[in-house]
């Protein structure tokens, strides 16, 4: 018997964490899942009462930026509040001709310039972090600019970050653009158990 819809325990769930990060981590994780959608996550947040729903508002807003994980929101969110920046992109899809690239954590498209968050906590199983590591190498062997951090550096120094990401993009706007494609991943048409594309 179910007594609540996915988005409602989904927000639910999001309030109850009384933890921002953990918050953000919920709305992610069930968009990433396709248990829910965006859309249905707004219609549910919108027939909320307003008082103590900022942690679903919180929630709907990290799952809403593209992000995989929590560390990429806070990272999007502070690129995106940089005025030397273009918008930037979560988790686009990346082409040179008829091959699909690693999809980078975050993407600045006018000059083809990646930003991957590297995580042990979810790649660190036998030779999955190796992997992790060594992915970006078919980016960099196209010629994309491909910017390394980690979570464990954008909760400690965020702006230290950002200020790395803005050097090397000031940096990649000196060379000409890598004839690469990039398509952004719509999340807010996309329903329960089909894949955004």
């Amino acid at each position: 018997m179910r007594v609540s819809s996915p988005p409602r325990a989904v927000l639910d769930a999001a309030v109850q964490s009384r933890n921002p990060e953990r918050a953000a981590a919920i709305g992610i994780e069930a968009v990433q899942r396709r248990l829910v959608t965006i859309d249905a996550l707004l219609h549910e947040l919108e027939r909320r009462n307003r008082r103590g729903s900022g942690p679903a508002r919180h929630a709907v807003m990290a799952a809403s930026s593209g992000a995989w994980s929590v560390p990429e929101a806070i990272l999007i969110e502070a690129l995106g509040r940089s005025a030397r920046l273009p918008q930037v992109w979560a988790n686009p899809q990346v082409r040179m001709g008829d091959r699909l690239l690693t999809s980078p954590d975050v993407w600045l498209d006018d000059v083809a310039m990646a930003v991957m968050v590297h995580s042990r906590r979810y790649h660190s199983q036998g030779s999955d972090w190796d992997r992790t590591v060594e992915q970006d190498g078919d980016l960099t062997a196209v010629g994309i600019i491909v910017v390394g951090v980690t979570p464990n550096r954008i909760f400690r120094d965020l702006a230290a970050v950002v200020a790395r990401v803005v050097r090397t993009y000031e940096m990649a706007r000196l060379r000409p653009r890598p004839h690469v494609t990039a398509s952004r991943r719509s999340l807010v048409n996309s329903r329960p158990g089909q894949t955004p594309g």
